[in-house]
């Protein structure tokens, strides 16, 4: 008897002992548990580039970018820029808080108020008004989860989300700008007057914040956008469309550049042309955080591509937000991830991707 409670006891403190650890390391707990992927993404660079001449857009972009970095001492220079080799700090982005997954770059509690100014005129100019509403309301959610993490040890809060540059802010040659920490990254590739945004995560938990005395659903409009184009299907499309009954989780989350997501669904050429319509209206609901010009422009090759354009949902109807939807074409996939289950919709995940040009590779990358 004796024995065995020493090999009890021996037992609980083992595994208060891992316990302990996990709760002090919880990067490595994200990695064991959550299949957390921090490898480096695996694009060979070409070396040198033949960039177009910038627009006034990407000018614009390279001043502010420029003028920010101006604004920091030499140390917070030093924390924000990595070479634009490195493809580690190039896929360092993710949904889980700061300490699960160390994002690298200057955090924002580092920052005093006119540098603070200045990368918000940054973001001004990379994103949309509705681009730079989204991360607004995406701070003001994070600081929803700050008391239930009095300890600090999960890193919840604003002052946690990081910027970083990979290169230096040029109208000559490629660079990168990211932003973001949990459940936000804008990875945002830059090549002459061209900017590749894939890939973006947005989301956000919770969806339901209040801000400047206004009560927001964060997802509303992409989510009533998908709900609207479901309402407009047939019962013969809607059986197309309709892939299984249960929110299914990402297929192409972080970690998983490269992956392919394969076309589910209803297909743009069995669309009529005002449902066609519509599902554009989904596409640029996500694509919309995009600045005016880079939108624009994508839009083009994606109204063009519409024909071969799937449009896949899985779970209930009814509640715009609660089931996961996929958009997938030649030139992107958008997914839209709600984590609640069977709960409220107050926890989603949702990316962007461009397929063929992911990180900008097909500006900087070299072809297989």
């Amino acid at each position: 008897m004796k024995r065995l409670l020493i090999c009890i006891l021996g037992v609980v403190v083992i595994v208060a002992a891992a316990g302990l650890f996990l709760l002090l390391n919880p990067a490595t707990g994200a990695r064991m548990f959550f299949g957390v992927d921090p490898s480096p993404v695996g694009i060979s660079l070409k070396g040198s580039y033949r960039v177009p001449p910038a627009d006034e857009k990407s000018a614009a972009v390279v001043a502010a970018a420029t003028h920010l970095l101006g604004s920091l001492d030499d140390n917070q220079r030093t924390a924000a820029t990595y070479p634009f080799t490195d493809n580690a700090q190039r896929s360092n982005w993710s949904n889980f808080p700061e300490s699960m997954v160390p994002r690298g770059g200057l955090q924002l509690g580092a920052l005093s108020d006119p540098q603070r100014a200045n990368l918000e005129q940054l973001l001004a100019e990379l994103l949309s008004e509705e681009g730079v509403r989204n991360i607004v309301h995406q701070l003001a959610a994070e600081e929803v989860l700050v008391p239930g993490d009095r300890l600090g040890l999960m890193k919840y809060g604003s002052e946690f989300f990081c910027f970083a540059f990979l290169g230096a802010p040029s109208t000559t040659e490629p660079w990168m700008f990211q932003f973001g920490g949990h459940h936000l990254a804008i990875n945002a590739t830059v090549f002459g007057p061209h900017v590749s945004f894939s890939p973006m995560l947005t989301g956000g938990q919770p969806l339901h914040v209040s801000h400047e005395g206004e009560k927001i659903f964060i997802t509303h409009k992409e989510a009533a956008a998908a709900q609207s184009f479901m309402d407009s299907l047939r019962e013969d499309q809607r059986g197309l469309a309709i892939r299984g009954d249960r929110a299914i989780d990402l297929l192409l989350g972080p970690g998983q550049h490269g992956r392919v997501a394969e076309p589910e669904g209803i297909k743009g050429s069995d669309l009529t042309d005002a449902q066609k319509e519509l599902l554009l209206g989904v596409i640029t609901a996500r694509l919309g955080f995009m600045n005016d010009d880079d939108h624009a422009a994508k839009m083009v090759t994606v109204a063009a591509e519409i024909d071969d354009t799937y449009f896949g949902w899985w779970g209930p109807q009814g509640v715009p937000g609660a089931a996961y939807f996929r958009v997938t074409g030649p030139s992107l996939v958008l997914e839209y991830s709600p984590q609640n289950g069977e709960g409220p919709v107050d926890h989603v995940h949702s990316v962007y991707r461009d397929p063929g040009n992911d990180y900008g590779a097909a500006w900087i990358g070299v072809a297989d």
